[in-house]
């Protein structure tokens, strides 16, 4: 088993305080206490995260690093019967910081939260001193600490660990599955430079090295959005040139307009097949508790008398990529530049300038919000969508009215999930299982950039074979 990567905030000096406290303190074990802190304050943004997604709005939180973790002990018996006392004496002003040139202070590492019997258990985190210092990269080498961390910070759910979806999770192995550490952190670093938000820097770094020690965290919204999520899902794009597979390149096949083309395909109910009916029923049970099929009639009865120009746009636009393209000149009339600016930079690292793609960018992020929130909200977007698609938002209102606007995301991400999870990648890894591994990233699929074109091929013959049609995909290498 390889040496753990841990993170450890740039101020505190290990060895100095091993040194100091030898009778008390292994390196590993102290660097086990401290990295605990970060890890678990990084997970605790990436968890708001996936709720954010699943929910499809945002909720706002206060900075993680001033939230408290437990921290539990690894190991059983005398070597680490001291584990709280431990805690306890990293709690204490036991370390001497520089205030001048002449004077110093003493400061405590931990800070506990505090203690109510049957209230709350032991919690820490970082003194004042220490919170939201940079992090550095230190590393554990004793083998018992590093299987109880893995064993501990792993999860896999479900359905993904031995159901019917475990094909998905095989492929999570480290000795295959790795990322540059170096080349990684330096980018991390590098952007922290840049944007200066102490979460996100902290939340990357904990997604890389989670990734790098095989700590994978699995897990399947079947019952919401149909996604999968991974270690690979919830890292940012720009690290993703940095992960190889068996020492080769990935690359991903994405759908362009996904979730415009399967509304297309709902709505010109090409799903009457028994097969593909029978298949989409299947997927999208767990949305209500009761009979999928009156779920699937009510959709159907909202938008029976749907005007068939409306639909025969929608699809063309599904099918041919272009559906936001027809949007970008009326989102750069309606909204100020400086709303444009708003809009963009807060989902974007880069500046706003105005480009035709960054508008792309927002007006495909602004109307798929507007698709999936209640009837009074994005109301803007809607006046926007109503140029093209007038008969289509009054229906689609009236259903989320009736229904919920939940219900309305979710039938169309179940859709999606049930062809490119439960078709496509299924039929893939059957095929090549031996050869190259399939991941999925919500409405991509990624596999080694030898096999890519063999993923597109088996895309559009089970779409042809399902639908007699298929939407514009691209292929984008993970390269540097």
């Amino acid at each position: 088993m390889n040496p753990l990567a841990v993170l450890i905030p740039e101020r505190i000096d290990i060895e100095e305080i091993v040194n100091v406290n030898s009778s008390l303190f292994e390196e590993d074990y102290l660097r086990y206490l401290i990295n605990t802190i970060v890890i678990k304050q990084g997970r605790m943004i990436e968890d708001r995260q996936l709720e954010n997604e699943n929910n499809l709005s945002k909720r706002q939180y206060y900075s993680t690093s001033e939230k408290y973790v437990k921290i539990e002990s690894l190991k059983k018996g005398k070597e680490y019967s001291k584990h709280k006392y431990l805690c306890e004496y990293l709690c204490q002003n036991n370390v001497e910081v520089k205030r001048s040139r002449t004077t110093t202070k003493l400061v405590s590492i931990f800070e506990r939260i505090q203690y109510v019997t049957g209230q709350n258990s032991f919690e820490y985190r970082f003194g004042t001193y220490f919170r939201k210092s940079k992090l550095k990269l230190e590393f554990i080498n004793d083998q018992k600490i590093i299987k109880a961390i893995i064993e501990e910070g792993s999860r896999c759910d479900g359905e993904l660990n031995s159901g019917t979806f475990n094909f998905l999770s095989k492929f999570f192995n480290q000795d295959k599955l790795q990322i540059d550490l170096a080349k990684a952190v330096d980018l991390c670093e590098l952007r922290y430079d840049g944007h200066k938000k102490y979460d996100v820097y902290v939340k990357e770094l904990v997604q890389i090295v989670n990734l790098y020690n095989g700590i994978y965290r699995l897990s399947f919204k079947r019952d919401s959005l149909g996604r999968v999520y991974t270690n690979i899902t919830q890292l940012p794009k720009v690290y993703r040139r940095f992960i190889t597979y068996n020492n080769k390149r990935l690359s991903e096949m994405d759908i362009s307009n996904s979730v415009i083309f399967f509304m297309g395909v709902l709505l010109n109910n090409t799903l009457n097949k028994d097969s593909v009916k029978e298949l989409f029923n299947k997927n999208i049970y767990n949305i209500l508790k009761g009979d999928s099929s009156i779920l699937y009639l009510m959709f159907y009865q909202s938008f029976k008398n749907l005007s068939q120009k409306e639909i025969q746009l929608l699809i063309k636009l599904g099918r041919n990529g272009k559906f936001y393209n027809e949007f970008i000149s009326y989102f750069d009339e309606i909204f100020s530049p400086e709303d444009m600016r708003s809009f963009y930079e807060s989902e974007n690292d880069d500046k706003y300038t105005g480009t035709k793609e960054q508008i792309r960018k927002v007006c495909k992020k602004r109307l798929l919000a507007m698709l999936f929130a209640q009837s009074t909200q994005f109301l803007k977007e809607q006046e926007i969508f109503k140029l093209k698609f007038p008969d289509l938002l009054e229906k689609i209102n009236k259903f989320k009215d009736k229904a919920g606007h939940k219900i309305f995301s979710h039938i169309l991400f179940q859709i999606e999930a049930c062809f490119v999870v439960d078709v496509v990648a299924r039929r893939f890894n059957r095929k090549y299982r031996r050869n190259a591994p399939i991941f999925t990233l919500h409405d991509c699929l990624i596999t080694t950039s030898d096999y890519v074109d063999r993923l597109q091929e088996e895309f559009k013959d089970c779409f042809i074979e399902y639908l007699n049609c298929f939407p514009k995909t691209k292929i984008e290498e993970w390269d540097d």
